[in-house]
């Protein structure tokens, strides 16, 4: 037997601003068949059939399927205005149809049915500030989370009485995704904080809306698997260029809102948990609304490249599988003298620099960034490199933003002598470079006026130390006192230094005057 459903849904995609968002009706045809099911003595009771017309309590999300599931119940208010719930309760799960049996006397054509969710009775809801999501893409969790509803139950000439269920709460969906693949990174929690109460008791009134003021604006969603506790795997794609977690389902209480949502995120293996933000303007989440919230992970992404100063290839060009990723490992097959392309450049002519170093700060920009850059340690943003999660690095002030405040007519100004007025790149006295120990111990306030460099490390003959803990990278010019030296940026929690004393034959990382 084929038949028709009719689904009343809202479905809104929002905008990152969520400025706007869509509501539709349709007719869905399906070839699914059920059977009300039956429990107890019905000649003592009367049957209220949720039929397959209409939203029941978990859903499909791809077909916009409803169903009713394990422990389901519906209260009714009798001739007598007592509240009565069903004697029996739904079993199984994915149940397109079932008759529920009530207890007590009814007698008029119509009675207004309550599904106030399995933690609430008769009227009362209770929109929870904690919820657990079973299993990706699993609305199971709908009914104990604070999902309900209300709908009219009219008599049918069988005297049973019929009935549509239709939604009161609203209900978010996220789907993280990162534009990179990740190896063992899992999402453990989703917490959304409103600048109103989003949770708490409410109670369902005969127009079928929620009412009362809550006692909660945050709720926590915590996503489960079988077996384990490390929350939702982002799973790579096929191609292995990006990643993400199956669908994840909160219900929230109907209301305008501005919202705070929270991402928390663990790699498994490197251990480094952290947290992305995402805020959202006010908007209307309406009841019944099904509202997909943009979930792309705002993680700094890092390449993997070293160089010898100033090489014309990187230092692992042509080897890559032999690239050590672990500090302390061993590699092979790193740059030697016979290595035209990945060996450094021998010249000490601060004029000379010729390849993949010649776009990095000069020494002069350097002592800029060393001792007005304000430089701010920071072990909590999160960034990524070999798809593993990692923390630690510092910001510095914007070269733009160096040369304001000190009175330069543009950054370029900063390249033609240090804050103390020599020139390091021609002249280059004999002395000890500057350091800089006087360093802020959290990310700027005001991140827009700086940039940030991940702690990576740097490679000596094929090993990777200090990964993680320090940040090694070049400068363009050479350093004329020393054997086979150039000037580098070297920073740890504790001190920003202008090194000249590491070899040109270290793999350090590249950067750009920004």
């Amino acid at each position: 037997m084929k038949m028709k459903i009719k689904l009343s849904y809202q479905w809104a995609v929002t905008a990152l601003l969520l400025a706007a968002a869509g509501c539709s009706s349709d007719d869905i045809t399906t070839e699914k068949t059920a059977k009300p099911a039956a429990e107890g003595n019905e000649t003592a009771q009367t049957g209220f059939v949720a039929g397959t017309e209409g939203t029941r309590t978990s859903l499909d999300y791809d077909t916009r399927d409803f169903f009713w599931e394990e422990g389901d119940r519906i209260y009714v208010q009798d001739d007598g205005n007592v509240f009565q719930h069903s004697s029996n309760a739904v079993t199984g799960t994915r149940q397109a149809a079932f008759k529920f049996l009530m207890p007590g006397t009814y007698a008029h054509n119509s009675y207004f049915v309550y599904y106030p969710g399995k933690n609430g009775t008769g009227n009362n809801v209770t929109i929870a500030s904690a919820q657990t999501q079973n299993g990706p893409d699993n609305t199971l969790h709908f009914g104990i989370s604070g999902d309900c509803g209300t709908g009219t139950a009219t008599r049918q000439p069988n005297g049973q009485y019929k009935f549509q269920l239709n939604h009161a709460a609203a209900y978010l969906c996220f789907k993280p995704t990162y534009s990179h693949p990740l190896a063992s990174t899992y999402v453990t929690k989703i917490e959304v904080t409103a600048n109103k109460n989003i949770a708490g008791a409410y109670t369902l009134g005969t127009d079928g809306r929620l009412t009362g003021t809550g006692s909660s604006q945050t709720i926590t969603l915590t996503p489960k698997t079988a077996g384990s506790s490390d929350g939702f795997a982002m799973q790579n794609n096929a191609a292995g260029t990006s990643c993400e977690a199956g669908r994840m389902f909160m219900v929230i209480m109907p209301g305008k809102y501005k919202l705070t949502i929270k991402y928390y995120v663990r790699d498994k293996e490197t251990g480094v948990s952290g947290v992305i933000t995402k805020t959202f303007g006010e908007f209307q989440y309406d009841a019944n609304g099904y509202y997909d919230m943009p979930a792309a992970l705002s993680i700094r992404y890092y390449d993997d490249k070293y160089y010898t100063w100033d090489a014309k290839k990187e230092y692992w060009f042509g080897h890559k599988n032999d690239q050590p990723k672990k500090t302390g490992v061993p590699g092979s097959n790193y740059p030697t003298s016979a290595d035209g392309d990945r060996w450094y450049n021998t010249s000490k002519d601060p004029n000379a620099t010729a390849n993949t170093a010649k776009t990095c700060p000069n020494a002069n920009e350097l002592m800029w960034y060393c001792l007005k850059g304000d430089p701010h340690w920071d072990n909590k943003t999160l960034w990524t490199v070999w798809g593993h999660l990692y923390t630690g690095g510092m910001w510095f002030k914007k070269a733009s933003v160096i040369a304001s405040e000190n009175g330069k007519s543009s950054a370029d100004k900063l390249k033609e002598k240090a804050p103390s007025g020599t020139d390091h790149v021609h002249n280059q006295p004999f002395i000890t470079p500057p350091d800089n120990k006087n360093i802020t111990q959290k990310a700027p306030d005001n991140r827009s006026n700086y940039f940030f460099l991940p702690a990576m490390g740097r490679y000596e003959e094929g090993k990777l130390i200090e990964f993680g803990s320090y940040g090694r990278y070049w400068t363009s010019t050479p350093y004329k006192w020393g054997k086979d030296v150039s000037y580098s940026l070297y920073f740890n929690s504790r001190d920003v230094v202008v090194s000249n004393i590491i070899e040109k034959k270290n793999g350090l990382r590249l950067w750009k005057t920004e």
